[in-house]
């Protein structure tokens, strides 16, 4: 078996999508990307990532899809690297 190692997480911020909100302006996968692109800042390694898994509360409209996925590639992740939400 091998093994498996969770280096760091990060949760993104609370706000409201609503025009009126905190996270109006931001989108779901430009709010996952600024998590990956944190991660990669905060740990300071420069290594390959093997696995994006993500939580998706409610995967509905523009998260819909498979959001993990989507914000990998547009962190320029390798397309080798998977991604699930």
């Amino acid at each position: 078996m091998t093994d498996a190692f969770i280096l760091d997480a990060v949760r993104t911020p609370r706000g409201r999508g609503r025009p009126d909100g905190s996270l109006h302006s931001i989108t779901p996968i430009q709010l996952v990307a600024q998590a990956l692109a944190a991660l990669r800042d905060r740990t300071s390694l420069d290594t390959r990532v093997d696995d994006v898994i993500l939580g998706c509360v409610t995967p509905v409209g523009e998260q819909g899809a498979d959001i993990a996925r989507i914000a990998a590639l547009t962190r320029a992740m390798p397309r080798t690297c998977p991604a699930s939400s």
